[in-house]
């Protein structure tokens, strides 16, 4: 699982690196574009200059017909002037034009380096061709100035430096023609690769952007649901404790948002723990003035009715001794409301033993069988053998069975069905299950029926079901209810099984 900081700096990685090949490609390209320049600048231009100033026609042959027309004195001084005029740095320049092509060399790739390969090969070409013909063309002017006589021999020698000649023009003007041509192929592709450079990094720089939009969106996707969390926290914050923050993501803020949903649903139960242990306070302090305001006038009143009865006797007559009657029960009746008030108020502490929960719910159902056949109701038993020990008070377990099968009898009115069964769930629980017939409990009521002095029966004062609960807790247990309008209601108690090591340590805590 990769967290939100990874795949944030994933994201910008990825868009960093597309700028860093952009501006890599850019720089490439900008290199080659400048060593093409420098090839051109320092390579190209100056070997042109240098052919251009290699200029070999006419040099020698035109001059030496010229002094034949001359008189022996004047050709005897002309001659030394024409040896002065003769080019003496042909060869310094095609000297020079391999030293510019030797350092161009290393700016050069492929077909330029290939053309300075043949400039430097036409260059020796050329340094051959010219020590022969400048060797023939002294030897011409030496000859010319002995004043060797006009003839067969001295024309053919003449024709032979002015062919020289010839050749030697004809090549500088072709590798004139290749170095213009070379140029001006570099000077277009230079061009080229310019446009295309500039074209290339626009789009390149277009895709770098849309990869760091890209990056910028997933990593707003990545913190939205820290807003929605935040939302929540202000939510809870304001009191809101059912406020769920939803967060499908399986990195760190989804694991973070199931862990606030968790904390705000553990501080509603915690906070409906409170109200509940409120309301608890509220009926201890409620059953103290009822035990000291009306339980002692209760009982004074119960026993003048009693003696009341005993001055009546026979003599009253039988309305006084209905009214008497009628007094005496409405008394029990008030004091079996107080009795029931102290007991949820005042729940001792469990004295724990090893139980089993068969032998507490069959000697119950033993001691409301009568009771359950009166009203009609037919009790079935299935109770799993050999089910393991719980720890255990057993008269409160035995209270608070009897006030779910009281409460099923009562549900039944024209009699009916309970159906009591025990068996070994996982996790090493024991859980009995009460069924009963009869008219069920709406939806809206399941919720509350556990909690004090709520009763959907007329006259019920609400504490049945909220002290089993408080008993059912007392021994680390649980009741679910289950409920149908019109088909019956079905109570599910669960209670931890025990160990030996476990029971031995809570029996001593018990007895402590």
């Amino acid at each position: 699982m990769r967290s939100v900081a990874s795949k944030i700096a994933l994201a910008f990685g990825i868009a960093l690196a597309a700028f860093a090949l952009v501006a890599g490609f850019g720089i490439s390209r900008l290199h080659d574009l400048g060593r093409q320049l420098r090839l051109l600048s320092e390579g190209y231009l100056p070997l042109t200059r240098i052919a251009a100033q290699i200029d070999v026609k006419d040099w020698v042959a035109p001059r030496v017909l010229e002094a034949r027309t001359l008189d022996p004195a004047t050709r005897r001084a002309w001659i030394p002037l024409a040896r002065a005029l003769f080019p003496s740095l042909v060869r310094e320049k095609i000297a020079e034009g391999r030293a510019v092509a030797g350092r161009a060399g290393p700016l050069a790739s492929g077909a330029d380096a290939r053309f300075l390969a043949e400039v430097v090969s036409r260059l020796d070409a050329l340094d051959v061709e010219w020590a022969q013909y400048d060797a023939a063309a002294r030897d011409l002017l030496d000859t010319v100035e002995a004043g060797e006589p006009a003839g067969a021999r001295l024309e053919q020698r003449i024709q032979a430096v002015r062919t020289m000649e010839k050749t030697l023009a004809l090549d500088v003007k072709l590798l004139q023609v290749a170095l213009d041509s070379q140029t001006g192929e570099l000077v277009l592709a230079a061009e080229r690769e310019d446009s295309r450079t500039v074209a290339s990094i626009v789009i390149y720089t277009l895709l770098a952007t849309a990869v760091g939009v890209g990056a910028a969106l997933i990593s707003h996707r990545l913190l939205a649901p820290i807003r929605t969390l935040t939302d929540g926290v202000k939510a809870v914050a304001a009191g809101d404790l059912t406020r769920q923050v939803e967060v499908r993501t399986s990195d760190e803020i989804g694991v973070l948002a199931r862990e606030f949903n968790t904390m705000a649903a553990s501080l509603e139960r915690q906070r409906r723990e409170l109200l509940r242990a409120e309301r608890l306070a509220a009926v201890g302090r409620i059953s103290a003035q009822i035990t000291h305001e009306i339980r002692n006038p209760l009982n004074s009143l119960g026993l003048n009715a009693e003696l009341l009865a005993e001055e009546l006797g026979e003599r009253g007559s039988a309305e006084a001794r209905a009214l008497v009657h009628a007094i005496s029960r409405e008394v029990d009746r008030l004091n079996g409301v107080t009795e029931e008030y102290l007991r949820f108020a005042r729940l001792p502490k469990p004295t724990m033993a090893r139980e089993d929960v068969n032998d507490i719910l069959g000697g119950l159902l033993d001691f409301v069988a009568a009771e359950m056949a009166a009203s009609r109701v037919e009790v079935k038993r299935e109770l799993t053998p050999g089910l393991p020990a719980i720890l255990g008070d057993e008269a409160q377990l035995r209270a608070a069975f009897l006030n779910l099968l009281r409460n099923s009898r009562e549900a039944m009115p024209s009699g009916g069905t309970i159906r009591v069964q025990t068996r070994l769930a996982a996790n090493e629980v024991v859980e009995a299950e009460l069924t009963d017939t009869g008219t069920g409990i709406p939806p809206k009521d399941i919720a509350r029926i556990f909690d004090p002095f709520y009763s959907t029966k007329s006259g019920g004062t609400g504490l049945g079901l909220a002290f089993t609960l408080q008993v059912l807790k007392e021994h680390g247990g649980t009741i679910r209810c289950e409920s149908e309008p019109g088909r019956g209601t079905t109570f599910v108690v669960r209670l931890p099984t025990v160990s030996e090591d476990r029971a031995a340590s809570r029996e001593e805590v018990a007895t402590a």
